[in-house]
């Protein structure tokens, strides 16, 4: 009796490392080797899995045979123990914080693993993990640290977009349209492009936002519209050529009374078809009139009179971001000394009238000789 439990308190001091199996069999936990890592940032987490099964041989050399450290012995049993003991992790990409995350073994070759090592019984069983401590991505407005100006003149103005201080980099602002730009336009800007949002959470940020639009406004312009000029502007345009005429008629006409009527009966505006073409002028506003004089052929005649067309032009008018218009009087230009005089004058018994007899040659001379280059819009009638 006294022999029983002498024996009794023996196996109860073991270790428990040390207690065999049912089989005579020495049991290694493989979880105990199996290591599970998480990264990146919340709801875009990675993980990986590593087995360490150098080490599971170095902590159990006598159980695969071996009575002292030996690398080459080691390396061979590694060699086969991860050949017929393998398995991967359930889910590695797209990861959150509170997901769980298991290292599935494969044990189809572990018969073959406890026949060649018969001490050793292998602990075999799926290994979980709950995902913890990813970052959490910072958010942020990318278009808070993006300038966008809008420079030149109308309808050729252009985008100039700017970013500074971003916390994240690699990642740029794109606008769908910089150049041919008009006040009112639209532009809109993208940052970055497909991998935006994957590219900031590896930086740890995720962007509120990823397009934006702005208006252009603040460019000087020059007028697409005769109604784009103001009235003010037209005003003193208008007085200003009709100064300028009464002022020929005082210094070249013979009759120096024999202008008798000044009256404007429109505009014809030109300007460039295509924006993006040079060309001369980017607008050009004529003031057509009709003009009745003393008729010098007829001398005896008091009352005889006769009419003709004349005009005046004035070219590159800007409208301001005030709603002012800006322009020179001095960029007038009249069949009188201009260098546009070609077939802009006429006999009249033996005097030079500088104008057109009709309408449609003054027309024709002034808009349709251009009209493969410029638009144009008319108020003239009759």
């Amino acid at each position: 009796m006294k022999n029983r439990k002498q024996m009794i308190k023996m196996i109860a001091v073991i270790p428990a490392a040390l207690i065999l199996t049912g089989c005579g069999r020495t049991a290694i936990d493989v979880n105990d080797y199996v290591d599970i890592e998480c990264e990146g940032a919340d709801t875009k987490g990675t993980a990986t899995c590593t087995v360490d099964f150098a080490r599971m041989v170095e902590d159990n050399l006598e159980l695969f045979g071996l009575d002292e450290a030996n690398e080459v012995k080691q390396n061979g049993i590694v060699t086969n123990i991860e050949s017929n003991l393998t398995g991967k992790l359930d889910k590695e990409e797209e990861l959150s914080n509170g997901d769980t995350v298991t290292f599935k073994w494969d044990d189809s070759g572990l018969e073959k693993l406890e026949k060649r090592y018969k001490k050793v019984k292998f602990n075999v069983s799926d290994k979980a993990m709950e995902v913890t401590d990813l970052e959490v991505p910072e958010e942020f407005d990318p278009f808070e640290y993006l300038t966008v100006n809008f420079e030149g003149y109308a309808p050729n103005g252009e985008a100039i977009l700017s970013a500074s201080d971003l916390p994240v980099s690699g990642i740029n602002f794109t606008a769908d349209k910089t150049e041919g730009l008009s006040n009112g336009d639209v532009v809109k800007v993208t940052f970055g492009d497909a991998d935006c949002e994957e590219l900031c959470f590896e930086q740890g940020y995720v962007p509120t936002a990823t397009e934006n639009e702005y208006t252009v406004d603040g460019l000087t312009s020059y007028i697409q519209n005769i109604d784009d000029v103001t009235e003010d502007a037209f005003n003193k345009m208008d007085s200003h050529a009709q100064d300028v005429l009464k002022a020929h008629v005082a210094d070249k006409w013979v009759n120096k009374n024999g202008l008798k009527k000044i009256e404007l009966i429109g505009n014809y505006l030109l300007t460039p078809k295509d924006p993006s073409i040079y060309t001369s002028l980017h607008d050009k506003l004529y003031f057509v009139y009709k003009v009745t004089a003393k008729d010098e052929t007829k001398p005896d005649d008091d009352k005889a009179e006769f009419s003709y067309y004349y005009y005046s032009s004035y070219s590159e008018i800007t409208l301001l971001p005030d709603g002012t218009c800006s322009f020179d009087l001095g960029s007038i230009e009249t069949p009188i000394g201009s260098w546009f005089t070609s077939g802009a004058d006429f006999k009249r018994g033996d005097l030079i009238y500088y104008g057109y007899e009709d309408l449609d040659s003054l027309f024709n001379n002034l808009i349709t000789a251009n009209i493969d280059s410029y638009n144009y819009e008319s108020t003239v009638e009759e």
